[in-house]
């Protein structure tokens, strides 16, 4: 699994995400939704895993959505399961 502790107690920085990217164990980090602080909402995916990251203020980042990467229509399942739990 992906450890959330080596991201920020805040929503990430564009330079952050490009060293997400840079990192040996992501394969690819992509925003799914930004705010002026910040990006908020992530997908990220690390080794054969694709992971929905969402940031709040008060719960900082959580692992919204975890499955394994298998084709284009996973990405489309981890920004629906996000936007289900912006909402909430």
């Amino acid at each position: 699994m992906f450890e959330l502790d080596s991201l920020p107690d805040r929503p990430l920085t564009a330079e952050e995400l490009q060293s997400l990217r840079e990192s040996d164990a992501v394969v690819e980090a992509a925003p799914l939704a930004r705010a002026e602080d910040g990006i908020r909402h992530l997908a990220l995916q690390a080794g054969e895993r694709l992971y929905g990251l969402g940031y709040r203020d008060d719960e900082g980042w959580v692992v919204v959505e975890d499955r394994i990467a298998e084709d284009t229509d996973d990405l489309a399942a981890v920004r629906n399961a996000l936007r289900s739990w912006a909402e909430e």
